[in-house]
């Protein structure tokens, strides 16, 4: 396995911990079940100096033995280390593989982040519509079918979200009325890879019950596209359509390939491949292509439309209050006051400190507060967060939870000028989220007729056993074994 050279671009939990970790001149293997009758009694298993592996038989034959390739899959599924090493990513999920012969001959659905928009639009100094417009321009000359909006599945995370919150406050309040041992709260959010990452392989069963079982706006796309707008629009199979997501985060590719987001039936994962924003410059580069050169299409129109946040005359996009995370934090703690206590909040006020990264903020009814709620952005911060989980000393409800400090518009996959002063990529990164809250206007998932029409079509409602098999999912404990890769002296 060659060095890392593409640590940098996950989130922090992962370089920061000893899951992005190999040591030099370790490799990667991938257990292999080889049945004892093929192999000679006597035969013996020698190594080149060149690395190269082969067998000696009795007789003094010498024969070649094949590697075995790595995938992402095997290391999700690896109880040791999470590599980010380059011959691992490009091989499953890059623009080689986007060019590929894997999409000919399939719908190809490619479905846009607002955080890689943001960044995108920043860099090219163009408004986010235009950016939106021309990115359109681009992909139909590529031969793409159709480009959506993560915004749109977004809408459906945060609902579901909200009405989870809902339902364990509840049994929160149920048992603690009866002296039932809860682990209900806090409920942390689960749109972030990198977080869901660590707590599978770090913390276990100590921090799984806690998590949301919605799945992220990403993975709620992908069943969206693969399984309702196949079809029920264009009337084809799973398996014909090519879906690839634009992603502000380098952990979106590990996300993609989880085995919980594959079809076994159908043979197609949610997430065909995964691009980070940066990789969309590498892309137009590939092509030869100068996107300010290019005209802006005209108003998004059908299918378009209908998955993507814009003003039925396309003049403006749309999004949601809150954080350039995703806004859970708020719309959560709006939602539940309305539900819980019949209360309609307008405006958050939030408790900072020195460290920005962590807020808090809290809802008073008649003079008690009922609700806390918590923002945590970075490694530090989830690490205390763990800790008081463990130790019985968390007093908040719910955490919204991401790994990157200042959240997913400061994704690894995101654009940077490597050739900048520190200061100076401060600057870019405050203009970035500038551009993404201002540049869209704010309206709750709950006012989304296109959401409504799905879960009235598709789920027979809002927060029916449909929804739930379709739009939440499961995170399991991954046990770590022994070795030399992770012995603490």
């Amino acid at each position: 396995m060659s060095e890392n050279k593409r640590g940098g671009e996950f989130s922090s939990i992962l370089k920061l911990t000893d899951l992005d970790y190999i040591i030099p001149s370790q490799t990667c293997i991938k257990p292999v079940e080889i049945e004892k009758s093929a192999i000679p009694s006597k035969s013996t298993i020698e190594i080149e100096s060149d690395g190269t592996y082969f067998e000696r038989t009795e007789t003094g034959e010498k024969k070649s033995l094949e590697k075995v390739g790595i995938t992402l899959n095997d290391c999700l599924a690896c109880s040791g280390c999470i590599t980010s090493a380059e011959s691992v990513l490009i091989s499953a999920q890059s623009v080689q593989e986007f060019l590929g012969t894997s999409s000919r001959g399939k719908t190809i659905v490619i479905s846009l982040s607002p955080q890689s928009r943001a960044s995108l639009a920043s860099h090219f100094k163009i408004s986010s519509l235009s950016l939106v417009k021309k990115l359109q321009t681009f992909f139909k000359n590529m031969g793409i079918d159709y480009l959506f909006d993560t915004n749109f599945s977004r809408d459906f995370s945060l609902l579901e979200s909200a009405n989870e919150f809902v339902e364990r406050f509840k049994q929160y309040k149920d048992n603690i009325s009866s002296n039932t041992t809860s682990t209900s709260l806090p409920m942390l959010s689960s749109a972030c890879p990198g977080w869901i990452c660590y707590a599978e392989k770090t913390h276990g069963d100590y921090i799984l019950p806690y998590i949301s079982t919605t799945k992220s706006p990403q993975q709620i796309m992908g069943t969206l596209v693969k399984y309702y707008f196949s079809k029920h629009i264009i009337h084809k199979e799973p398996q014909d359509i090519y879906h690839v997501t634009i992603m502000p985060c380098y952990d979106k590719k590990l996300e993609a390939s989880r085995n919980d987001f594959y079809n076994d039936i159908f043979k197609t994962k949610d997430v065909d491949c995964v691009l980070s924003t940066g990789e969309i410059l590498e892309l137009l580069s590939e092509k030869n292509v100068d996107l300010m050169s290019l005209e802006e299409s005209e108003l998004l129109h059908g299918h378009n439309n209908e998955f993507f946040n814009i003003t039925t005359d396309g003049k403006d996009l749309i999004g949601t209050s809150g954080s350039s995370s995703g806004g859970y934090l708020e719309f959560v703690l709006k939602y539940a006051a309305k539900q819980l206590f019949n209360v309609d909040v307008d405006k958050i006020e939030y408790k900072v400190g020195r460290n920005p990264d962590f807020k808090e903020t809290f809802l008073k009814v008649n003079g008690e507060t009922v609700l806390t709620f918590a923002q945590a952005f970075g490694f530090r911060n989830i690490q205390n967060v763990v800790r008081k989980i463990k130790n019985g000393k968390m007093d908040y409800h719910f955490i919204e939870i991401m790994a990157c400090p200042s959240g997913c518009i400061n994704g690894g996959g995101q654009i940077k000028d490597t050739s900048l002063s520190v200061q100076a990529n401060k600057l870019a990164l405050q203009e970035t989220e500038s551009i993404y809250q201002q540049q869209q206007i704010p309206r709750s998932p709950l006012d989304n007729d296109y959401v409504k029409k799905i879960y009235q079509l598709w789920f027979n409602g809002y927060f029916t056993p449909d929804s739930k098999t379709n739009l939440h999912t499961q995170y399991h404990r991954i046990e770590k074994t022994i070795s030399a890769l992770n012995i603490k002296w």
